[in-house]
């Protein structure tokens, strides 16, 4: 078993696990700052506020830059590790396709699969067993 670096998305937060044969090992998590306030009205600052158009335009830019604050911090993880660095995305199907499209071909060569997991109710036990799960499937479809 090659090691796996798994990152677990969500909407404000991505978690990264280093899978390795040994154990698994939860590193820093990245927390991107969310302003999501009431319908229409992020935080009643600039109220009666500005309509549906400027509400869900915010929502896109934050989901933007946490998404490629997500990518950068994966090159800094897989930039310093062997060759054999395998990667794993899971959480939502929304967010997994969203961080796909952004990914650089360097990036996509090693992604292996992906993990449809719910991000609040996860554990590195969890992690580790469907990373080692995915991995042995992934094993069993390349060429001999």
């Amino acid at each position: 078993m090659n090691r796996v670096l798994t990152v677990v998305l969500s909407r404000s937060r991505a978690r990264f696990f280093d899978v390795r044969p040994t154990g698994t090992e939860e590193l820093t998590c990245l927390l991107s700052p969310a302003t999501r306030g009431g319908k229409f009205h992020s935080d009643r600052q600039d109220a009666p506020g500005q309509g549906e158009h400027a509400y869900h335009g915010r929502l896109r830019e934050e989901q933007r830059r946490h998404l490629s604050a997500v990518v950068e911090r994966l090159a800094a993880l897989i930039g310093g590790a062997d060759a054999t660095l395998e990667v794993v995305l899971a959480g939502p199907d929304d967010l997994i396709r969203a961080v796909e499209r952004i990914l650089t071909p360097g990036q996509r060569a090693r992604l292996i699969g992906t993990l449809r997991v719910d991000p609040k109710r996860l554990t590195a036990a969890i992690i580790a067993r469907e990373t080692k799960q995915l991995q042995q499937a992934w094993t069993e479809l390349l060429p001999v």
